[in-house]
């Protein structure tokens, strides 16, 4: 289930990125007729204007004309979803019949608009890559990564890039059902994050997704698609087939908003705010799709588009903040200096393309100018890489790893305190305690030697043997004063980690630490914070038993105490 659920998003992550590197290298730019049509009545539609110069000018096709679409299935696909340049559109005209082939776009996107549409496509694949890898055995998690994955697919599609014009038809509707099933994906997330629902709102929404699927699916994009196969279906007609589909995409948006609404009003301490991050980023992400969908079903208008892509793309980013800062799905990811530098200076490069490429067109005359604004922009951009990377990566640091700072200096503040603690028994069971609470683990125990052997003196374990100086782990700490991984040697004892307590070269004993409730990897900065704890944890101890034995030599009036 695993390496198959994996397996899935992989895929789709590769067709999307190959589709998008293929886009890239391809010139393609959309086709247009040049007329616009403004309503439909039976005498045909009406054209509402005509551009100089374009094929429907040149075909003689005037403002106020009533033209009818010749009803074939490729006619109807080209004149009404997806025109490339290219394209044979016919339309009657009175009782001529005109023939226009699609002209190439005067202008292609801005090269803003395209920035943003890759960075939003591969931020919504490296989050889906991300969570897969890191959580693929959750099911809040596997539903993110759907939904992001799917989002990801659908986003900045050329379908220029796709002939005949019905394989462009089957492409589109795969595209708008990969959104929809992503859509989806993010409501069955809602229904399990943080935890899986046995009753309620959220079961009874929950039970309700796959039926919203087959009829968004099935019943949605079945119609639209019968729609267009059949060739004497009318442009109101098509205009109409889209609006069940729609409104059920409406309906699961909303329900994505009213779940995590439920959950915030329900929860409590850290995931009150975990999902109250959540929830803001997907309703204003879903905002613009309401809007827009909402547009295209009062009024047949799609000019609230732009807001709606802007509004959608924010939603990988504000996921990214969201899991990274406040521990969504206690997916852990380490941000370490070499991805800060690489990403930082493949920033710095964009800018500096970006900015090669306005002066190249806003001082395109000045040849001289030109040359010495590339120049000085290199040169201000080349020094000001290091203290950018600096800034930089203080502000990843403070932003993403301020809690877990804390959690490390707690740690080691404690190491230093435990040196004056005067009770053997409070010494060991702070140390459990603020190493299991800081680090986060599951369990912890505090072992001593005691007559040839190692007892724990305080385990939260649910199985705390004593084991002998001659284990395997033990032997390697006696041995080498390091850590062991409790993995990869053949031990009685239990846990992920055991951190010698070694006092005068003997092993006094060790800190046995268990496994993160993140179900992570202790980091090297913790396993440091958790190595100190334990150096000085097994000082005070040694310190304590001299004091113990001082003061029985003292009270039996025995001479100077042998150590």
């Amino acid at each position: 289930m695993r390496l198959a659920f994996q397996g899935l998003i992989a895929a789709l992550v590769l067709v999307g990125l190959v589709e998008s590197v293929v886009a890239q290298l391809t010139t393609n730019d959309d086709g247009y007729f040049g007329l616009t049509l403004s309503h439909y009545d039976p005498s045909g539609t009406v054209v509402s204007s005509v551009t100089p110069g374009s094929p429907a000018a040149a075909a003689g096709i005037h403002p106020g004309d009533r033209i009818i679409v010749v009803p074939t299935s490729a006619n109807m696909i080209v004149m009404d979803l997806v025109t490339e340049p290219g394209d044979i559109g016919m339309v009657q005209d009175g009782a001529r019949t005109i023939t226009m082939r699609a002209a190439v776009a005067p202008s292609s996107s801005p090269i803003a608009l395209v920035i943003i549409l890759d960075a939003a496509k591969l931020a919504f694949f490296a989050m889906a890559i991300l969570v897969a890898w890191r959580k693929p055995d959750d099911p809040a998690a596997r539903a993110l990564a759907l939904f992001l994955a799917c989002f990801g697919f659908g986003t900045d599609v050329d379908f220029g890039l796709f002939h005949p014009v019905m394989l462009r038809l089957f492409v589109i509707l795969l595209v708008q059902t990969m959104f929809y099933t992503g859509a989806l994906a993010a409501l069955a997330f809602a229904c399990r994050f943080p935890s899986p629902p046995e009753s309620g709102f959220r079961a009874t929404i929950n039970r309700w997704i796959w039926p919203l699927a087959a009829f968004g699916v099935l019943v949605g994009e079945g119609i639209q698609l019968l729609g267009f196969l059949v060739p004497t279906s009318t442009r109101s007609l098509r205009n109409a087939l889209p609006i069940p589909f729609l409104a059920s995409y409406m309906t699961v948006a909303i329900a994505i908003i009213a779940v995590f609404w439920n959950s915030y009003r329900s929860s409590t301490g850290s995931d009150r705010v975990r999902i109250r991050w959540v929830l803001l980023t997907f309703a204003f992400g879903f905002s613009g799709l309401l809007v827009f969908f909402a547009g295209i079903i009062l009024h047949g208008n799609t000019g609230t588009l732009p807001y709606a892509a802007f509004t959608i793309f924010a939603i990988p980013f504000g996921l990214a903040y969201v899991i990274l800062r406040h521990r969504v799905l206690d997916i852990g990811f380490v941000i370490n200096r070499a991805v800060v530098y690489g990403g930082v200076s493949l920033i710095v490069v964009a800018i500096f393309i970006v900015f090669e490429w306005l002066v190249g067109h806003v001082v395109e005359a000045n040849s001289r100018a030109s040359g010495i604004l590339q120049l000085g922009a290199a040169l201000v951009l080349g020094l000001s890489i290091r203290p950018i990377h600096n800034r930089v990566d203080r502000w990843v640091d403070d932003l993403f790893f301020r809690e877990r700072h804390a959690a490390e200096a707690a740690v080691r503040r404690f190491a230093h305190e435990a040196l004056l603690i005067t009770s053997q028994s409070d010494l060991v069971a702070k140390t459990v305690e603020v190493a299991q609470r800081n680090m986060h683990l599951l369990a912890c125990a505090f072992y001593a030697a005691r007559d040839g052997r190692y007892v724990p003196l305080q385990s939260t374990f649910e199985i705390g043997p004593s084991v002998s100086e001659n284990d395997y782990a033990v032997l390697g700490m006696r041995t080498w004063h390091a850590p062991v991984e409790l993995h990869d040697v053949e031990t009685q004892l239990p846990g992920e980690l055991a951190l010698p307590m070694t006092v005068r070269g003997r092993l006094a004993g060790f800190l046995l630490c268990g496994e993160k409730s993140s179900h992570e990897t202790i980091a090297p900065d913790e396993r440091e914070a958790l190595a100190l704890l334990a150096r000085d944890a097994g000082i005070a101890l040694d310190s304590l038993r001299i004091s113990a034995l001082e003061r029985a030599a003292g009270a039996t009036g025995g001479g100077e105490v042998a150590l």
